[in-house]
């Protein structure tokens, strides 16, 4: 391989330097021997010194490599001009290069015929950047959001909305702040085992036992699912439950017919001269108790008789 650099690479006529590679590039054209493009700044003294029919190559400069580019004099009266071609001669390096340019110029067609080809799909509509730019429909959607989105801005910005509220009022925001201060306490309490929240997060024992307490329960609700005990056959039996409905149904009659003064309960509950009557005869009870009590030989005769 060889190395020739811009603005570094000497050029040289018949061996005397007149100037250096300004640029090394791609010419565009398809010819290969045209493919690449060598631009050399000549010292305008030496200019007029360079027939037409000059031709131009790579040579080494010394035993370690370095390379420049050679201008061999031709036999033309005629001078080169600025901007002007010479043509080059037959060497490996330059044939090196050609054929690196060519390698460089077909994948640049390739990249191109598939960019050809993603425009291709933008133009007709196919893909999400060809609907995002043929879609009139989607333009009208973004646009709509942004509408939206302006009005949001102008909420936030307006002082007599909530969220204008949050933005511009500090009282606002010092009791978030606050908040946030009693709750950041909280967690702190928490973590330090106060109070029963904190027994409970802290505590192994008392999250022992109420993880027992929890499996003790989940075991009694199994066996009242399962029909095993009383409270399971109260819940889970049918007759009991038609039982305990006719029962609760005849207890309904009872309650009627109390209410509605039937029997010696619905006399007595609505009925107030038996209340007063009953009442009258356990005062009068209790008064004759306390007198037989105060004083029993009142009311006791003890009679003998001899036979």
């Amino acid at each position: 391989s060889f190395t020739m650099v811009a603005g570094a690479t000497p050029v040289r006529l018949n061996g005397i330097q007149v100037g250096k590679v300004k640029a090394i590039g791609l010419s565009g054209s398809a010819d290969l021997a045209r493919t690449i493009k060598v631009t050399m700044l000549i010292n305008d003294e030496y200019l007029p010194q360079i027939p037409k029919d000059s031709t131009a190559g790579m040579a080494q400069q010394n035993l370690l490599g370095a390379r420049y580019v050679n201008i061999k004099r031709g036999k033309s009266k005629q001078s080169i001009v600025a901007g002007g071609e010479i043509s080059t001669t037959d060497s490996p390096e330059l044939e090196e290069l050609f054929q690196q340019g060519s390698t460089t110029l077909g994948a640049l067609q390739a990249i191109l015929k598939r960019v050809e080809n993603i425009v291709v799909l933008i133009e007709s509509g196919d893909g999400t950047i060809g609907k995002f730019i043929r879609n009139p429909k989607l333009y009208d959607t973004l646009v709509g959001a942004a509408e939206e989105m302006n009005k949001l801005v102008v909420q936030i910005n307006s002082p007599d909305s909530s969220l204008g509220h949050l933005v511009r009022e500090p009282d606002l925001y010092n009791d978030l702040r606050s908040m946030m201060a009693k709750t950041n306490e909280l967690i702190d309490g928490l973590n330090a085992g106060q109070g029963s929240a904190g027994k409970l997060l802290k505590d192994e024992g008392l999250y022992e036992d109420v993880r027992g307490a929890i499996g003790d329960l989940r075991q009694t609700l199994a066996l009242i699912n399962h029909g095993d005990g009383d409270v399971a056959k109260l819940m889970n039996s049918d007759e009991l439950h038609t039982r305990l409905a006719g029962t609760l149904s005849r207890m309904d009659e009872v309650l009627d017919h109390i209410n509605s003064g039937e029997g010696t309960l619905g006399q007595l509950l609505l009925n107030p001269q038996l209340y007063e009557s009953i009442d009258g005869t356990m005062q009068e009870v209790h008064g004759f108790m306390k007198d037989f009590r105060a004083n029993p030989k009142k009311f006791l005769t003890i009679q003998l008789k001899l036979f």
